[in-house]
C-alpha cells in the first residue's frame, strides 16, 4: 500500500499539471477550472481524512471522521477558495520579482488542496479531540467559515459550488479602485454574518500584491460588487469566477502596463470594445 505522503506528492503533481494547462488555455475552460477546484478540495479533504484516520489508530471512528470531513469541506469549500487565489497571486508575484514564468492555477489548485487537508485535521479534532482545549481553540475558525459560506438562507444547499458553466457574463477588465468593503461594513442593510465577509475582504484588501492577474481579479471583484453589494456566498462564488476569466489573459504577463487587454473576455482570439461576444469585435489579426 501507497504511503499518504507518496499518495500526496503524486496528487499535487497532478494538480499542477492541471493547472499548467488551465494557464495554457485560452479562454479560461470552466468546466475544467470548476473540476480543478472540486478535484483538489475533495482530494484534500480526503487526505485529511486518511491521515486523522491513521494518526488515531485503533482509536479512529471512520464514520464519525468522514461525516466529520465532509461537513468540513462544506463549511470551508468558499474561504478556501478565496483565500487559495491569494496564495495563487503572491506566487504569481514573487515569480515576476524573480523573472521566472509566470504560474497562477498550479498554485492555485495545489493550495487548494494543501488547506482542506488541514481543514478535514482541524474538524474531526474537533470531534474529537487529542487535547481537550483544541476542540474550543478551533471551533471560532469553522464559525467564521460558516458566516462567509452561508450569507443567505439560499446557501442551505449540499453544494457550495454549481458553477461547472457560466451562464453570467464575463465583465470587461477594470481599473483598480477604493476598497469598497470596509466603506459598506457599516452601511445598512446586512446582518451580523453578512458583515463578516466585509470584515475579511477590507482587512485583506490591501494585502493583495500589485502583479498584473492578481490586480485585474481584485478590480473586478470590486466592480461586481458594487453591482450587487448584497448577496449570496453562491454569488460571490459565481462573481470570483467571472473575475478570472476577466483576468485569464494576464497570466504570464509581468508588467501590468504593459499586459494584453481583452475587451471581450471569455470569446476566443477577440479584442475590441466591451461586446456582447465574439461576432462583434475585431479579430487579433485585424479586421
Amino acid at each position: 500500500m501507497l504511503s499518504l505522503p507518496v499518495v500526496g506528492g503524486v496528487f499535487a503533481v497532478s494538480l499542477a499539471v492541471l493547472g499548467f494547462l488551465i494557464d495554457a488555455s485560452r479562454p479560461l475552460p470552466q468546466p475544467a477550472l470548476w473540476a480543478g477546484i472540486q478535484l483538489a478540495s475533495l482530494g484534500g479533504a480526503g487526505l485529511g481524512l486518511a491521515a486523522a484516520m491513521q494518526i488515531a489508530g485503533d482509536a479512529a471512528r471512520p464514520g464519525r471522521f468522514a461525516i466529520a470531513a465532509l461537513v468540513g469541506w462544506r463549511l470551508a469549500y468558499f474561504p478556501i477558495m478565496v483565500f487559495s487565489g491569494h496564495v495563487a497571486s503572491i506566487g504569481e508575484w514573487i515569480l515576476t520579482l524573480v523573472g521566472a514564468p509566470v504560474l497562477v492555477y498550479p498554485t492555485f489548485l495545489i493550495a487548494v488542496a494543501a488547506i482542506h487537508v488541514a481543514a478535514a485535521l482541524a474538524v474531526i479534532a474537533i470531534v474529537t479531540p487529542p487535547l481537550p482545549w483544541l476542540r474550543w481553540a478551533l471551533v471560532p475558525a469553522f464559525v467564521v467559515a460558516a458566516c462567509v459560506s452561508f450569507l443567505s438562507w439560499r446557501d442551505f444547499h449540499p453544494l457550495p459550488d454549481r458553477a461547472w458553466t457560466l451562464d453570467e457574463s464575463i465583465p470587461p477588465m477594470a481599473a483598480e479602485g477604493r476598497n469598497p468593503y470596509l466603506e459598506a461594513l457599516f452601511g445598512p442593510g446586512y446582518w451580523p454574518n453578512q458583515r463578516v465577509i466585509l470584515v475579511a475582504a477590507g482587512l485583506t484588501y490591501d494585502t493583495i500584491p500589485p502583479s498584473p492577474w492578481a490586480t485585474t481579479v481584485k478590480a473586478v471583484l470590486e466592480v461586481l460588487f458594487d453591482e450587487k453589494p448584497n448577496a449570496t456566498s453562491h454569488d460571490r462564488v459565481v462573481e470570483h469566477y467571472r473575475a478570472y476569466h476577466s483576468a485569464h489573459i494576464q497570466i504570464g504577463c509581468t508588467d501590468l502596463a504593459e499586459c494584453p487587454v481583452d475587451r471581450c473576455p471569455g470569446a476566443p482570439d477577440c479584442l475590441g470594445d466591451p461586446c456582447a461576444g465574439a461576432d462583434d469585435c475585431l479579430p487579433l489579426d485585424g479586421p
